[in-house]
């Protein structure tokens, strides 16, 4: 048997199967290409193996679930989280072979063993249409066609039992070695493990859910949720250009139509088709395949209103955006509703639309672009900070600060210098000003660990002042005196100059209002996503401190280190160095960056008070309402003690909910005093 990465060895014997090769792999589990030893029939054989909470044992077979994984789900009377997502994989099987379809990939088989659980399906010789169209870029229309043959009776079995299917996109549309497409990936189980995980992020695929799909609450879903993906998958093939995010569609759609991209090279009925399967309002589109079908040939259509550009029913003001959202997702067999205002004309009364589970064969690290409406407050009237459009030359970094200067305690000064420290009279807690200035956000396409939703692109801000530290337990405990931040296994966390953790976004946006009640006059807050960025980098175009010198890492950040990796090993890289920490450090040990700022990454990763906004259109330059908890996700900067090394650098943006951080011991918060 050969040994390879983190799966099974080659060769290794499963039941009656025998492992040949790896066919791929991600966050979620792992699948192999297998040959059946008696009937000598050839098998894909997907394993459960979420890699933030399980790794393999040292017989190279066995699955253990981690510290992580063997935690409580975030929701009470659950079980433990590789057990909770172990359940959903089985359901999953269960309910994939219920579909029984030439159209659909085959669940031959399931189950349980060696620690975990393993999915039999059949294996096809062919490719996946997204190498189809990366190697070809557009498909003639003979093909199209063909492709939408296939597809939509493949679906149409699949809504008549009631499920949907959730995820459908290039690479879940496998092209056989006969010229026939099937669906091979469902995305419910996924997206259902994905609320409760860092690594399993990819819970829905950009550019191809439609925006009832970043719904928190999971609303909205139908036949018409699968009709939106399929139609972004043939604009895909038609235009040769990967659609626009769903959230980017909504106030000022800039998608062009296929019937305008494409006009002359197809047939404008196909073309009219496609435009009205991707309209972003859901009683726009098709609401059942049986109405996609009979469209297809159609004489072209008569809106009396213009479809692509979205009048929200939420009263949004003309100076808030929109934001993103990573949906809330329900597990298998929960109840659908339909769309706002208009039902499905041919939907039948109680037909209860199931999720079905996801046999996912690459899950992504990072986290990709995702929103829904949400208000924001209106901007500063004096000096509003502006955003431009991305640029492709870096500015010059700005200068770094003065060392700093003598503090000022009874009030911040009203023009203050570069580098100059104001003390809160309550907490004692350092504010370093910030100087007015502007900087590229955002990361170039070519730095490593890049994720989709790292727009480059300039912002311009005001002067700001910023925490010097994160908020330690000692001061944070002056609001909540009972509060615990608890320990990572034996490593305590409750240290008076430890930051304080397992705080969600309410709870450090409360604290900082509490801190403004005592010093009348002052306005605390958490910094936006942009203010973040601007004083981390301190002037540096790069992606980290250290630059490309992984040794050099624990001068500078609290990272997952050699010293955190012997103390308990997870399933990702650790840096090479060696710090002496293990679990979150008391604030202030490291190298300060250039304007004298510590810990922003590495530590603790830190809260925004922006909402995410995945398209980067002005959310990051403001903060969400803190009532408005239930409508978005905030995004989370800096990455962490425990975190994979491509997650801690400058760029990186993790967008989560509200309530997120109360059961983390690596999520902590800084604040930021406004001038």
């Amino acid at each position: 048997m050969i040994k390879k990465s983190n799966t099974l060895p080659m060769g290794y014997r499963l039941h009656q199967y025998r492992i040949e090769s790896v066919l791929g792999a991600g966050g979620f589990g792992i699948t192999y290409k297998a040959v059946h030893e008696a009937l000598l029939t050839r098998a894909a054989i997907k394993e459960y193996f979420p890699v933030e909470w399980s790794y393999r044992d040292r017989d190279e077979v066995n699955v253990l679930s981690n510290t992580q994984g063997g935690q409580p789900t975030s929701e009470a009377g659950e079980d433990a989280c590789y057990t909770w997502g172990l359940e959903r994989f089985l359901t999953e099987a269960q309910t994939l072979g219920q579909v029984n379809h030439v159209g659909v990939v085959r669940v031959r088989d399931f189950f349980e063993a060696n620690g975990t659980a393993y999915i039999v399906m059949d294996y096809e010789d062919g490719e996946p249409l997204s190498q189809l169209l990366q190697r070809d870029k557009t498909l003639p229309e003979e093909q199209v066609r063909r492709l939408v043959e296939d597809v939509l009776p493949a679906l149409d079995a699949v809504h008549a039992l009631g499920y949907l299917h959730r995820d459908i996109k290039p690479a879940n549309l496998y092209r056989r070695s006969d010229g026939r497409t099937i669906l091979i990936d469902f995305g419910a189980a996924r997206q259902a493990l994905g609320r409760r995980s860092k690594s399993v992020t990819s819970v829905f695929s950009p550019g191809y859910s439609p925006i009832e799909q970043y719904l928190v609450d999971g609303k909205g879903y139908g036949p018409w949720t699968d009709i939106y993906a399929l139609g972004t998958v043939l604009y895909h093939c038609v235009t040769g250009l990967a659609p626009i995010e769903a959230p980017a569609r909504v106030l000022d759609d800039p998608l062009q139509p296929a019937e305008k991209v494409a006009a002359g090279r197809y047939n404008p009925a196909l073309l009219r088709l496609i435009d009205r399967a991707i309209a972003v309002r859901p009683e726009k589109r098709f609401q059942s395949i049986s109405q996609m079908r009979e469209a297809l040939n159609a004489p072209p259509m008569v809106d009396d209103d213009d479809e692509r550009t979205v009048k929200l029913e939420l009263p949004l003001r003309p100076d808030q955006h929109r934001s993103g959202e990573k949906p809330r997702p329900a597990a298998v067999g929960e109840l659908f509703q339909a769309p706002p205002r208009v039902a499905p004309p041919s939907q039948k009364s109680g037909l209860p639309w199931k999720l079905l589970g996801g046999l996912a064969l690459t899950v992504a690290l990072v986290a990709v672009g995702i929103g829904i409406w949400m208000a924001l407050p209106p901007p500063s009237p004096n000096e509003p900070p502006t955003v431009a459009p991305p640029v492709k030359p870096a500015l010059p970094p700005v200068k770094p600060a003065l060392p700093p200067v003598k503090p000022a305690t009874s009030g911040p000064p009203a023009d203050p210098q570069p580098g100059q420290i104001f003390a809160d009279p309550t907490t004692g807690m350092e504010f370093i000003w910030m100087v007015p200035g502007c900087f590229n956000m955002g990361s170039p396409e070519n730095e490593p660990d890049r994720s989709a939703n790292e727009v480059l692109h300039q912002v311009c801000l005001k002067g700001f002042w910023m925490g010097k530290t994160e908020v330690t337990n000692a001061q944070y405990r002056q609001f909540a005196s009972n509060h615990d931040s608890g320990a990572y296994e034996s490593y305590r966390l409750n240290a008076p100059d430890q930051p304080v953790v397992r705080v969600g976004w309410q709870e450090a946006s409360s604290y900082a209002d509490w801190l403004s009640s005592k010093a009348p006059g002052l306005r605390y807050r958490l910094p936006t996503e942009a203010e973040w960025e601007y004083a981390a980098r301190a002037g540096q175009t790069g992606s980290r401190y250290w630059g490309n010198d992984p040794n050099q890492a624990c001068r500078y950040a609290n990272i997952y280190d050699e010293t955190a990796r012997q103390a308990k090993p997870f399933n990702w890289a650790n840096y090479p160095c060696q710090d002496g920490q293990v679990a979150a450090a008391s604030v202030g040990q490291y190298a300060a960056n250039a304007f004298g700022l510590y810990d922003l990454l590495g530590n603790v990763a830190e809260w925004t008070c922006s909402e995410y906004d995945s398209a980067y259109a002005g959310g990051e330059t403001r903060c969400a309402i803190l009532q408005a908890t239930t409508g978005g996700r905030r995004v989370l900067r800096g990455g962490s003690w425990s975190d994979y090394p491509g997650l801690v650098r400058f760029a990186y943006r993790f967008p989560a909910a509200p309530e997120y951080g109360k059961w983390r011991s690596d999520i902590g918060f800084r604040l930021v005093l406004e001038p």
